[in-house]
């Protein structure tokens, strides 16, 4: 009797396909097009820039003190395998200054000090438009003294996927819009219109193409 149940245990866990290594076949099958997720809010997007913000040398934005008559907006491609790139525009009491901060290379290697990328921050010319048409055009995508732009409410991603952040405040007032290049909202575009812009205003390489 013994030996019949010692049989029977044997039987069935030799028929079980997760016994013999196999998977389960998945309940659904979808394709790449369908994974799809709603995007990080604003409170989980914080962490976030305060890590790349601190990766690259300059100091978090959300924390940073600002007078009601300045106002700093930043364009970040980040979030991805390639490294944080940074666009700061910086407007105080009329006067508007702009920076680029990037990683460093040398010999088309990246530069590395005790372990970790060196970032470099140059300052940069005049827009070539001038200072009061770019003003003009980020004012017109929605971009004045806050972001007022919607988040997408679902995001399409992919293995190296990088987020255009557009970050801003003036004041005590902090606000924020991301998006993937995978966008297809109206104010997602609108968002890599306005990094395509930069870029041409200022001569940079932010991989802004949707």
């Amino acid at each position: 009797m013994r030996a019949m149940l010692i049989l029977i245990v044997v039987a069935l866990f030799v028929s079980c396909p997760e016994a013999k290594g196999q998977s389960q076949p998945p309940r659904s099958v979808s394709s790449a097009t369908d994974d799809s997720f709603p995007p990080m809010s604003y409170e989980q997007m914080l962490p976030e820039l305060a890590h790349i913000s601190k990766q690259v040398g300059i100091q978090n934005l959300k924390t940073a003190k600002l007078s009601e008559s300045q106002t700093e907006l930043r364009l970040w491609k980040a979030l991805g395998l390639a490294y944080p790139r940074c666009l700061v525009l910086r407007m105080d009491n009329g006067n508007a200054t702009a920076f680029f901060l990037f990683v460093k290379i040398a010999g088309n290697k990246t530069v590395f000090y005790k372990g970790k990328p060196v970032y470099k921050n140059i300052s940069l010319n005049a827009p070539h438009s001038g200072w009061s048409n770019v003003l003009a055009y980020l004012s017109q995508k929605g971009i004045d003294s806050s972001i007022n732009l919607a988040l997408d409410k679902r995001e399409e991603l992919y293995n190296d996927a990088e987020s255009l952040i557009l970050e801003m405040k003036t004041g005590t007032r902090h606000t924020m819009a991301h998006y993937v290049d995978t966008t297809i909202s109206d104010d997602g575009k609108k968002a890599f219109a306005v990094c395509a812009k930069m870029q041409k205003e200022f001569d940079l390489q932010l991989a802004c193409k949707l």
